[in-house]
């Protein structure tokens, strides 16, 4: 406990801060590796690594369209647009489209396991509004009696006007809260704290990769010489050679030597030759700390044995649904929304679009399967609805017995009742009776008897009426 904390408990404070170690990462903005660098929210996406898997899986997440729906409505009907949260999904604020808002709260999401985005309300308490705050800016408070308060710093003048008229410690009521998996209730794990050493390794290598080129991507050496040189001297020709050598832009210019100086370079090790593979398995490694699949980073080796469809199926079901009902839970819980009977949407058909030709041959199975009309599938492409086309067709082979597709026969005709042999002479409204226990038995069998001398013959058996 600090010393903040004891005056508060002291003097009779209301509040007191949570004492997580994220929090206290969180407010020096930074998280200190094993390497010695320091992982902050910019310099995490300074990662190529990092920043593509918080990019695509943030891109990802704001291409699903969301929606307002009545619970246990299906897809193809019209979503709910009369509604305070309907006009968020359109317009999350002024400033911001949604995807702009969604990328900004899921990217703060990924990197530091919460997403915070204070509620502007009308005069009747309606949500007009939700503005995203940096993670990094909010300070989360635990009242005596168990009411959450949230304290955004008001840094700059932007955020400092729109946030004017809500109180210094905002009650959670009026904080959109988006929470990443922990350990208590009230926050969730930040990546940049708990991956720090493999961010701070990822980050060292990039440096190391940078400084070699700076140095004219060839090893170090030495310049040799049997005189004795002065420290002037010595100075002078290193101020020289680095001149002459540093830098990407110098590679292969020619040295002139004076004076008896020898280049001795030194070759890497074995050891050093595995900076590659290092730089590799440092991709492997964030992408498990972000559950993101190799072949959406680019990498040649997991891209070539990959079948994409069901790839991109596996991605969207194991990555993507869980970001997806996190959000339409967190909309449901802080909005009421299951009290009018409704759920928010978010839909993910986007993101399986497959190929044309994949798609056209789905699109024809579900029409001629009854699964969709031919105007659904057309509404899918984009295209315009044709006249008749909202029918939903029935397989001939699905219909019931009888005529081709209804299985009903105008004239009497089709199969007998069962339990009956048809006349051929009588009408056929003269119908005879059903029998419900023996259907489609004759009354006379024949069978084929064999002698004991192989000769054949017929006995015919009188199995009796029904």
């Amino acid at each position: 406990m600090g010393l903040i904390d004891w005056t508060r408990r002291v003097f009779g404070g209301s509040v007191e801060k949570s004492n997580s170690i994220e929090d206290w990462f969180a407010e020096f903005g930074s998280s200190p590796s094993a390497t010695g660098l320091n992982i902050t929210q910019s310099t995490a996406m300074s990662i190529s690594t990092v920043y593509a898997c918080a990019s695509i899986r943030s891109k990802d997440v704001a291409r699903c369209t969301p929606r307002l729906m009545r619970a246990g409505s299906a897809r193809s009907e019209t979503p709910v647009v009369n509604h305070p949260v309907a006009k968020l999904f359109k317009r999350p604020n002024s400033w911001q489209t949604w995807t702009e808002f969604c990328r900004q709260m899921h990217a703060a999401y990924l990197l530091r396991g919460n997403a915070y985005a204070v509620i502007m309300r009308d005069g009747r308490g309606n949500p007009t509004a939700l503005i995203p705050v940096n993670p990094d800016l909010v300070t989360l408070y635990e009242g005596q009696n168990g009411a959450i308060f949230y304290s955004v710093a008001r840094n700059g003048v932007f955020l400092s006007a729109i946030l004017s008229g809500q109180p210094l410690m905002i009650p959670e009521d009026d904080v959109f809260h988006l929470r990443e998996i922990g350990f208590n209730m009230l926050v969730g794990l930040s990546r940049i704290s708990i991956a720090r050493d493999s961010f701070g390794v990822a980050m060292g290598l990039e440096q190391q990769a940078a400084r070699f080129m700076a140095n004219g991507a060839r090893p170090a050496g030495v310049l040799q010489t049997d005189k004795q040189l002065t420290k002037d001297a010595a100075d002078r020709l290193r101020t020289q050679w680095e001149q002459l050598r540093a830098g990407i832009q110098n590679a292969g210019r020619t040295a002139i030597l004076e004076e008896g100086l020898k280049w001795q370079a030194m070759q890497l090790s074995s050891v050093d030759l595995e900076f590659i593979a290092q730089r590799e398995f440092a991709i492997s490694d964030i992408a498990r700390w972000f559950d993101m699949p190799l072949y959406k980073l680019g990498v040649k080796a997991e891209m070539s044995r990959l079948k994409f469809d069901d790839a991109d199926q596996a991605y969207v079901n194991t990555t993507i649904m869980p970001d997806l009902d996190a959000w339409e839970e967190k909309f449901v819980q802080k909005f009421d929304l299951d009290g009018e009977n409704l759920v928010a949407d978010f839909d993910e058909r986007r993101l399986l679009r497959a190929a044309e030709a994949t798609r056209i041959n789905n699109q024809r199975l579900k029409i001629m399967s009854g699964i969709s009309t031919q105007n659904e599938c057309r509404a899918e492409n984009g295209d315009p609805p044709l006249e008749g086309g909202d029918v939903l067709l029935t397989p001939v082979n699905l219909a019931a017995s009888g005529s081709d597709m209804t299985g009903t026969a105008p004239d009497g005709a089709g199969r007998p009742d069962a339990g009956t042999v048809p006349d051929p002479g009588a009408p056929n409204e003269e119908k005879p009776k059903k029998s419900a226990i023996r259907p489609y038995i004759v009354s006379e069998q024949s069978s084929f008897v064999q002698n004991a001398g192989g000769s054949l013959t017929v006995a015919r058996a009188d199995l009796g009426d029904d």
